[in-house]
């Protein structure tokens, strides 16, 4: 005989979908934070122009691998 599939109740589900509201906040609270100390050391240093220049070259050629696959 089957085993019948046991269903999660309403508050379980409410449950598993507040823990991921609760994982999904979190997760956006550390990439604006990061966002936000990545601008201040720029700042700080001074150095714009040669970071920006790093990270277009690094990102043009993360861009040209994506392209060929």
């Amino acid at each position: 005989m089957k085993k019948t599939k046991k269903k999660l109740t309403y508050k379980q589900m409410l449950d598993i979908m507040a823990g991921m509201d609760k994982t999904i906040q979190h997760q956006q609270m550390l990439l604006f934070n990061i966002d936000k100390l990545l601008q201040e050391y720029i700042d700080y240093k001074e150095e714009t122009d040669s970071f920006k220049k790093f990270l277009e070259k690094k990102y043009d050629n993360n861009n040209k691998e994506t392209e060929e696959e």
